[in-house]
């Protein structure tokens, strides 16, 4: 997405004396005037601490200054989150039967462990039915009783633990039973930071690496309860339909999470210069005068950022040219 803006160029010069007023600005020669103010080579003067910033019409760095007038208007930054397929529920060619694909053979183990363990409890509780009704009509002891009773807790203590497990690695054993044949499940790693943006049951964009210039429609179905402490991520999964069993499990990809935003200021990320931890933007005041204003920035991608607070629609701020005022404003 274009940032929302309209151009002003200024003619560019060879970059040799842009090299040569950096280094004057870096040397800080020049004199001080009153207020504050410092003139640098006779052609710049910088005061209220930095965040005014004059050229004089033959100062040649002022030729290498791009600017542009940010407008409001509707954004769409893309968040990009790692994905790859970890199941994908079939059909046996033999039988028709739902059959569930996992990536991980551990994780494939340990859906066929809950699968025995729940039919052990349907068992167990079918048994326990037949023992007590025995026990009414005088064919089973109290004994007989209390050990079905003990292997119907049994066997319900072990579909719980697998369920467990299951659950703690992002599978609902629930939800694999009620989804349908040819679909597909894909894990995804959303980084903490751009977790706001991700909404349960919101529809996603799904590019996988064996045919990166083809879009797939998926939808954001569960998001995980928990921060993974080394990679400050949290696992998403999304679902997917394949009815002509193109994927298979293992597969990567990339999913889009990201939504329009309307009324926005979207501007480049060349613009923003960060100094201690606080972001800036200049703002062009007049033809040779700038202005450093401290914004707030909100979502971003790897071109674009969308401003918070700081500037206004109708500012002109500079795109092209804010490593010369960052050095120009904090005397780098």
């Amino acid at each position: 997405m274009e940032p929302i803006m309209e151009h002003h160029y200024i003619k560019k010069i060879p970059g040799i004396l842009l090299l040569l007023a950096i280094i004057f600005s870096a040397a800080g020669c020049g004199k001080k005037s009153g207020g504050g103010e410092k003139t640098i080579n006779g052609s710049i003067s910088v005061s209220d601490d930095g965040t005014k910033i004059t050229f004089s019409d033959a100062n040649p760095g002022l030729q290498q200054i791009k600017s542009a007038v940010v407008n409001k208007g509707t954004a769409m930054i893309s968040v990009f989150a790692p994905a790859r397929v970890v199941a994908i529920i079939s059909t046996a060619a033999s039988s028709k039967e739902k059959i569930v694909l996992f990536e991980s053979p551990d994780i494939a183990s340990l859906y066929s462990s809950y699968k025995q363990a729940k039919s052990n409890v349907d068992l167990a509780t079918k048994n326990l039915e037949r023992i007590r009704d025995m026990f009414k009509n005088l064919a089973a002891t109290g004994r007989d009783i209390n050990q079905a009773e003990t292997d119907a807790a049994n066997a319900k203590a072990s579909m719980a633990e697998m369920e467990s497990r299951l659950r703690t690695a992002g599978f609902s054993p629930q939800e694999l039973d009620q989804t349908p044949a040819g679909t597909i499940w894909l894990m995804a790693d959303v980084l903490e930071s751009q977790l706001s943006e991700v909404d349960k049951g919101e529809a996603v964009d799904i590019f996988f690496n064996a045919t990166p210039d083809k879009k797939y429609e998926g939808r954001a179905v569960a998001i995980g309860d928990l921060v993974d402490p080394t990679t400050r991520t949290v696992k998403v999964r999304v679902t997917m339909k394949d009815p002509r069993n193109k994927f298979i499990p293992g597969m990567f990809g990339k999913i889009d999470f990201g939504d329009p935003k309307d009324n926005v200021l979207l501007i480049p990320l060349s613009s923003v210069c960060t100094v201690e931890g606080n972001d800036f933007v200049f703002v062009q005041t007049g033809t040779n005068e700038f202005n450093r204003r401290r914004v707030i920035l909100g979502q971003q991608n790897e071109k674009n950022v969308i401003i918070l607070k700081g500037i206004e629609g109708g500012d002109r701020i500079v795109i092209d040219g804010t490593l010369l005022m960052k050095g120009l404003s904090f005397k780098f």
